[in-house]
């Protein structure tokens, strides 16, 4: 094998640097106590809770987001125009989501998109600043990195479990 094999402090060292990138400020990906406090509901008898839970959220929130892809697409206009009223309320239940979730960025693209509902202005809620657009993508990079980090998650209590535990006691 050409390849060493991770240790357990250099898992939990990468684990803890995607932690610093989701938990920055300025990237708005998650909501560090309320993910923490997530994290802290698994134990060593339900070892995919935290996987099931993201699981659920990102589905949940795909689900949303392809009702309000048919809502701004002009065969299920009413009157010319999409039902702003029926998208904010989608739009109500997944920043609700992401609230409880802890997903900072994606609930305040929600906020920002139900305000452009409100002013029942198309253009934007489509594209630019705001949209649904980039609703989406910031689904799609908070996707990204729950998969990965529940990814490095597991692979720790692998490792964890292949070692029988003893990994703390040889530090």
């Amino acid at each position: 094998m050409v390849e060493m094999a991770k240790t357990l402090k250099e898992l939990e060292s990468e684990r803890a640097t995607m932690e610093e990138e989701a938990f920055d400020k300025k990237n708005k990906l998650l909501n560090q106590s309320q993910f923490q406090e997530l994290l802290e509901l698994q134990t060593d008898e339900e070892p995919d809770f935290v996987e099931e839970i993201v699981e659920m959220y990102i589905t949940d929130a795909q689900d949303l987001l392809s009702e309000l892809h048919v809502l701004f697409s002009e065969d299920k206009f009413i009157e010319g125009k999409p039902d702003y009223n029926l998208a904010r309320a989608v739009l109500h239940k997944l920043k609700g989501s992401s609230s409880t979730f802890g997903a900072d960025g994606v609930q305040q693209k929600c906020e920002e998109l139900r305000e452009h509902c409100i002013n029942e202005d198309l253009d934007t809620c489509r594209d630019g600043e705001g949209s649904l657009a980039q609703l989406q993508r910031n689904v799609d990079i908070l996707s990204e990195f729950l998969a990965k980090y529940t990814a490095k998650t597991k692979e720790i209590h692998a490792l964890k479990t292949a070692e029988g535990g003893g990994a703390e006691e040889e530090e």
